[in-house]
């Protein structure tokens, strides 16, 4: 009898999380109080509050059902002293760091040119103590900024390339990266269509391992709930969260919810909410696609083939909202 692979599990709990925001410590408008409140009555379990360069420990806000997740966005531009607002047309690279540990709060990377939000005193002082960095908008100096954070206890998404304006050229050198973004609330509403499955699958097709994530990059209400990710882990805590973000025991959504993945034999089976499209893709040109009919999709069944290289699977609604899940390598699996 073949084995079984259990990837997600309705029989374990999902917590639902925001990975990208900002408050008033930054460019946001709402206090981390108030982000707390409106995430946790919109039915969310944890929120990475992302501020712009500065990394803030927030667990003051958890209690036992709600948790945040130390981290910071670090911002690397063609041209440093100039705004991404006067020079619309310039390359930057934008990516999240997370802490492993929660107290983890250090702030690595201090430029100011890059901190438009600190006091003038809180600039000077920061710059005493953490060096004034020069960024170079360079693959070399970008691939040494995540290693850092690696080293230093923290996981890295690759943030919105498509706002960001890179292209392969400049994305395809990142070494050392957790995820990519493949969608951003954010940046959608404001009429990028920031939804960059072809920027994953180029990192996988590289033979990176990255991991499909997404957030809202919210600044205002306007941009909240817009785009999550689901963590099936046993119960909710920090430790739970970070291990089941680590080893891609979570999915990306902007609505569609899944329910059960698994591998048996050569079968891939997955149960979800309802669904207009439900998607098998590899890493080669075959793929495969269930549609529906007369009634919304619940399941589908697609067969793994040897050759695949990685599969992975998306969930599509009748609005056209997306789940996604993470990709799988067929070498992991018994395949014949």
């Amino acid at each position: 009898m073949a084995k079984e692979f259990v990837l997600l599990t309705n029989k374990k709990p999902y917590y639902k999380g925001n990975m990208h925001c900002h408050s008033t410590l930054s460019d946001g408008i709402k206090t981390p109080e108030e982000l707390k409140e409106w995430f946790k009555g919109h039915g969310y379990h944890f929120l990475a509050i992302t501020d712009h360069e500065r990394t803030y420990n927030q667990s003051a806000l958890d209690d036992e059902e709600f948790i945040t997740i130390t981290s910071s966005e670090i911002s690397v531009k063609e041209f440093p002293a100039i705004s991404t607002g006067t020079n619309r047309r310039m390359k930057v690279c934008h990516f999240n760091i997370y802490a492993k540990e929660q107290d983890n709060d250090a702030t690595l990377f201090y430029s100011t040119l890059a901190d438009h939000y600190s006091s003038p005193e809180d600039r000077e002082r920061l710059a005493k103590e953490l060096g004034d960095a020069t960024r170079e908008y360079t693959v070399d100096y970008i691939n040494n900024l995540i290693r850092t954070a690696n080293e230093a206890g923290f996981f890295v998404a690759y943030n919105h390339p498509r706002w960001s304006l890179e292209n392969y050229g400049n994305y395809g050198g990142y070494e050392g990266l957790w995820g990519v973004e493949i969608f951003n609330t954010s940046c959608d509403r404001a009429g990028l269509y920031e939804y960059d499955i072809n920027v994953l699958d180029d990192f996988l097709r590289d033979g990176k391992h990255v991991f499909a994530s997404c957030g809202d990059d919210n600044h205002s209400e306007r941009t909240c709930g817009g785009a999550f990710v689901m963590v099936n882990a046993e119960k909710l805590s920090y430790k739970n969260l970070i291990d089941g973000l680590l080893n891609g025991r979570f999915y990306a959504s902007t609505g569609p919810e899944i329910y059960d993945l698994t591998v048996c034999g050569n079968q891939v089976h997955i149960t979800c909410s309802g669904a207009k499209h439900i998607t098998y893709a590899t890493e080669g040109r075959r793929a495969a696609a269930v549609h529906a009919t007369d009634t919304l999709l619940t399941e589908a069944t697609f067969t793994i083939q040897p050759d695949d290289g990685y599969f992975r699977l998306d969930v599509i609604d009748e609005a056209g909202c997306r789940a996604n899940t993470q990709a799988y390598y067929v070498k992991d699996f018994e395949i014949e």
